[in-house]
């Protein structure tokens, strides 16, 4: 799992280890995760969360917001100014497939408009904190709760 695992932490790269079940009737089996690993992403949820706040609204450069959420140091010379995977998270959350209590974006909202919908939508699912965080720190933290 990649991303930070707090909001403003450095980011990193986590290996899971996760249960598998079978059932004993069918044979079907199944794979349990921790709540903040969706299916088919390679970013934590929370990752993914902050990362649409701090590009939706912070108007963090996809650059700038791919430098604190992803592991990796080393970016090609073609993605060097931008991050096709917060752009394909937005498309997501546009049409309401990412989270399931987001609702889907109008057609002709903005990337970032849906990203900022996103996060705040995501944010109110954050407890209560002490001291006054900022809503794409409350998106980190309500990530998890609102999946």
């Amino acid at each position: 799992m990649r991303g930070p695992l707090d909001a403003g932490a450095p980011p990193v790269l986590v290996e899971l280890r996760v249960r598998r079940y079978r059932c004993r009737a069918c044979g079907v089996t199944q794979t349990v995760v921790p709540a903040e690993v969706l299916g088919r992403k390679l970013y934590s949820l929370a990752a993914i969360a902050w990362a649409l706040a701090l590009w939706g609204l912070e108007s963090l450069s996809a650059a700038a917001v791919r430098r604190r959420v992803s592991p990796w140091d080393v970016v090609g010379p073609g993605s060097a100014g931008r991050w096709d995977a917060l752009f394909r998270w937005a498309g997501e959350a546009r049409h309401g497939t990412l989270l399931c209590c987001v609702r889907p974006a109008p057609a002709d909202w903005t990337a970032r408009a849906v990203a900022a919908r996103a996060a705040t939508t995501v944010a109110a699912f954050a407890l209560a904190a002490t001291g006054p965080p900022s809503l794409a720190a409350c998106s980190f933290r309500g990530a998890e709760r609102a999946h």
